[in-house]
């Protein structure tokens, strides 16, 4: 939320090894310094596909799916990387995820299928800029 950080994710299942939640932080001129990795998903896993930051700073991501690993699912990361939850979402391939409605209350979640859900009160909010 306050600009200085750019959140990467792997999501691509044809990639070979481990796949990786990195924050770079983002120098006064506007380049990007040496990443730190939040996040390892294992060998198996599909890793992340969309994220997004709430006002605290906290990081939602979307990924994984019914082939391998834990399933598909919305992970919870602090702004230091620890993971603080996760949730199965609710269809397969969970691909981009967005703070939305008038007060940034809801997340919603799309799908590879196109589908739109959005879950309320989650106890989080999306941030301004």
């Amino acid at each position: 939320p306050d600009g200085k950080s750019l959140y990467v994710a792997e999501g691509d299942p044809d990639r070979t090894g481990p796949r990786q939640l990195r924050a770079y932080p983002i120098q006064n001129d506007g380049s990007v310094g040496k990443h730190k990795v939040l996040h390892e998903f294992g060998a198996a896993d599909r890793g992340i596909e969309g994220l997004c930051v709430s006002s605290e700073g906290n990081v939602f991501a979307c990924g994984g799916w019914k082939k391998s690993g834990p399933g598909p699912m919305v992970y919870l990361f602090s702004p230091a990387g620890e993971l603080v939850g996760q949730q199965p979402a609710p269809d397969d391939l969970p691909m981009r995820c967005a703070f939305g409605d008038p007060d940034l209350s809801s997340l919603y979640l799309t799908n590879g299928d196109g589908y739109l859900y959005r879950a309320r009160h989650t106890g989080h909010k999306g941030g301004r800029r």
